[in-house]
């Protein structure tokens, strides 16, 4: 299979083409655009912007033989604008740059390069495209997909989680009312909660069934016993601190299970009682404490055991960018979705 190089194409880079003006009755979206949701407040946005400027930037289209109209590689939010200004009255070509039709996995290689430059798609039309991916190249390895697609390991493992989850869920992310859409975080904030009831408590998904247990989760949400996802992690903290001792992790487990067969029953009000209380002022200033004092090391005049100290460096910041990956891992869909 030719894709348009070995690697996905340089985001900064539009492929080379013809430029012309096109009507918007000469295009059509392609059925393969990984995005696959657009949200009605930032096109409107962008519909007043191309109002009065018109379109600044060409979409990239290409047309196969046989076909007679133009396929969209990039640029279907503008489209869709530009259509409702035809309606206007507005706007009456559309600036494209033609390109050679790619094959179809490069299109998608394409589309992940340009929208990782430019803005991120929600994460589950993400997840579905990767898995195109995946399944068109026989890739599994994260490392190898981060480099095809520009995502980054963590989100090719995140992207992995969601695809675990049957299809009537994945479908909840792509409802076009982004009221009704239930945020792909949900699922990923869940997915380390549904693997402590699969290793821990087997019988009971056997009895239940994994699918209802998340449906379970999904109807908490839905009625307000969820108020935010990112209480998941209460679980997670309360299994954590409760496994290593057998009375405190068979109570864990009782309330675990009380949890999805008590509908009413929230996450603090289940879990909160194995969680020590935390000092955030004294985690602020350790903070303070430790960046303090490496300034006044002014580390970066040394020349004895340099290897060591910027090994030890890059553990402090791996352990900092980790917590900080835990603690901004609720994205903007979750911050429209939960209040």
């Amino acid at each position: 299979m030719k894709l348009f190089s070995n690697k996905p194409p340089n985001p900064t880079i539009v492929p080379s083409g013809e430029l012309k003006q096109l009507t918007v009755a000469e295009l059509k979206t392609s059925v393969t655009n990984p995005r696959q949701l657009f949200d009605p407040e930032p096109l409107q946005e962008l519909k007043e912007s191309i109002r009065k400027h018109g379109v600044l930037v060409p979409i990239t289209v290409y047309k196969k033989a046989g076909q007679d109209l133009y396929s969209i590689l990039d640029g279907e939010r503008r489209y869709r604008c530009c259509k409702e200004l035809e309606e206007e009255g507005i706007i009456k070509e559309i600036p494209a740059n033609i390109v050679k039709p790619p094959d179809k996995i490069a299109g998608v290689l394409y589309m992940f390069s340009i929208h990782n430059f430019r803005e991120q798609w929600e994460l589950m039309p993400t997840a579905l495209s990767l898995k195109e991916v995946m399944d068109e190249l026989k890739e599994k390895d994260n490392k190898e997909l981060a480099s095809l697609t520009g995502l980054s390991p963590t989100q090719v493992e995140r992207c992995k989680w969601l695809l675990s989850y049957p299809e009537q869920f994945q479908k909840m992310s792509l409802h076009k009312d982004p009221t009704k859409r239930i945020p792909s975080n949900f699922w990923i904030e869940a997915y380390p909660v549904l693997k402590i009831y699969e290793e821990k408590l087997p019988l009971f998904v056997q009895e239940k069934g994994r699918e209802a247990i998340i449906q379970s989760l999904v109807d908490k949400k839905n009625k307000g016993k969820i108020k935010s996802i990112i209480h998941f992690r209460k679980i997670q903290d309360a299994y954590s601190r409760a496994k290593g001792n057998k009375e405190d992790e068979d109570k864990f487990l009782d309330k675990l299970k009380e949890f999805i067969t008590n509908k009413n029953m929230e996450i603090p009000e289940a879990f909160d009682n194995f969680l020590p209380p935390r000092n955030i002022k004294t985690a602020l200033k350790a903070c303070s404490d430790f960046t303090e004092k490496l300034d006044r090391l002014k580390l970066e005049y040394t020349t004895d055991n340099k290897e060591e100290l910027v090994e030890a460096l890059e553990k402090v910041r791996n352990f900092v960018e980790n917590i900080l990956t835990e603690l901004k891992g609720v994205g903007s869909e979750d911050e429209q979705n939960d209040h």
